[in-house]
């Protein structure tokens, strides 16, 4: 038999879950509200420590639960099958189905910058299929395509902070310590917000839970995966989001959603700012790859568990008919909305099942080392609890909607898949 994937190929998975469009969109919607580099770098370490923080206790959470599916699974033996469903429900749509969306229009929108004839709707359609085609052979495979693609994302990331450190910026943000401005920043509503969008560029720290059985000695792969994986993204946040502060003024950057295109153009100058967003586009593959790979997993998750869903259940090495419906799923969604409205619609449904999977801690003390994790643990679920409830108060349309869409069509297909035979 051939040797199962490792911890390079999880790591892979982890690194390139994180770095997508989140870090290369939203720094334009921070700045509009903070207004210095301490400012905007203490916002990106809370968040990595937040992140790491979500890791140690999943990574906890694989070793005492040790299948896959993420919160599906999770959710179902630490609580009841009726959660765990609408977890696996949730996580399939708006965890992965619609981030892909996400992910895949911004690959769009790079590459339409380099090559303006490429529509962007139709370069998110291909990205997919390619991404698709490629993980629909086997495990194996998907993770030589996820290493190649992983490995050339973060060459691409270093070379572009390397430039950066060489070449003369036109940033013009305050750099200076100001101890009582910063702080007077920082406990502003306006920093929870922007809170929010760096919850969604951290997104993904958890990856490697997904398909937790077809890793080489699983529970140690995944710790090792989760905790390397977030601790290298966020050294890389903090160093990109100094990098395009550098290399582009705050006034060309706010409120805009491209800003590693900009962030090229005011460095490298106008004719080099498309090969530049071609990269990239040819960066952000990596991460619609990521999804493509974890997502199907949870949905064979649910068709092991839920006969009515069969279907989706694997009969060979790669969940082929899951990965069409995701698929099929992350579409739909090209289509569907604009991208602020996107990231609203998943970021919360995501925020709420890792807050119920890290509670669940309590209900493993008898196999974990609650006291080894009670820092983690706490800090998590107030900082997690804290983001949603200023995400509802500050913008509860998207997100009411996007969590009852999806907790009512959990809801309707768990009594429609469980309900007892006539």
């Amino acid at each position: 038999m051939k040797r199962a994937p490792g911890t390079f190929a999880a790591t892979a998975l982890v690194i390139a879950s994180m770095i997508g469009t989140g870090v290369f969109t939203s720094l334009g919607f921070q700045l509009p509200d903070l207004t210095s580099g301490p400012q905007i770098l203490v916002l990106w370490a809370l968040g990595g420590i937040i992140a790491l923080c979500g890791a140690l206790c999943y990574s906890a959470v694989a070793e005492a639960l040790p299948r896959s599916g993420g919160e599906h699974h999770f959710l179902t033996e630490l609580y009841h099958p009726s959660l765990g469903f609408m977890a696996g429900i949730l996580s399939a749509i708006v965890g992965f189905a619609a981030p892909t969306a996400i992910t895949a229009i911004a690959f769009g929108e790079y590459l339409h910058k380099a090559l303006p004839s490429v529509p962007v709707q139709a370069a998110a359609v291909v990205v997919i299929l390619l991404g698709s085609a490629a993980h629909a052979i086997s495990s194996r495979t998907s993770a030589r395509v996820q290493l190649a693609a992983t490995g050339l994302k973060l060459l691409l990331i270093l070379l572009f902070l390397g430039a950066v450190i060489l070449l003369p910026g036109e940033g013009d943000i305050r750099w200076t310590p100001e101890p009582a401005t910063d702080f007077a920043g920082i406990l502003q509503p306006a920093f929870a917000i922007s809170l929010f969008f760096v919850f969604y560029s951290y997104s993904g720290w958890n990856a490697a839970v997904y398909g937790l059985e077809e890793w080489d000695q699983p529970e140690r792969t995944v710790r090792r995966a989760l905790i390397g994986g977030t601790l290298v993204v966020t050294l890389l946040y903090l160093a990109l989001n100094a990098a395009f502060l550098r290399a582009a003024p705050v006034e060309a950057l706010r409120g805009e959603v491209a800003v590693g295109e900009i962030s090229a153009r005011h460095l490298f100058g106008d004719r080099a700012a498309a090969p530049i967003s071609l990269l990239f586009a040819v960066g952000l593959f990596a991460s619609v790859s990521a999804m493509l790979w974890a997502g199907p997993r949870v949905l064979a998750a649910i068709g092991r568990s839920t006969p009515a869903l069969r279907l989706l259940k694997p009969r060979k090495e790669a969940p082929v008919v899951a990965l069409g419906l995701q698929t099929a799923l992350a579409l739909g969604f090209v289509f569907a909305t604009g991208f602020r409205e996107l990231v609203t619609y998943t970021q919360t449904g995501l925020a709420l099942c890792t807050l119920l999977t890290v509670a669940g801690l309590f209900r493993l003390r008898d196999r974990v080392n609650l006291g080894r994790l009670m820092l983690p643990i706490v800090v998590f679920l107030a900082m997690t609890l804290f983001v949603v409830i200023r995400s509802l108060a500050a913008d509860p349309v998207p997100t009411l909607a996007g969590l009852a869409t999806a907790v009512g069509v959990a809801i309707a297909g768990y009594f429609l898949t469980h309900r007892s035979p006539s």
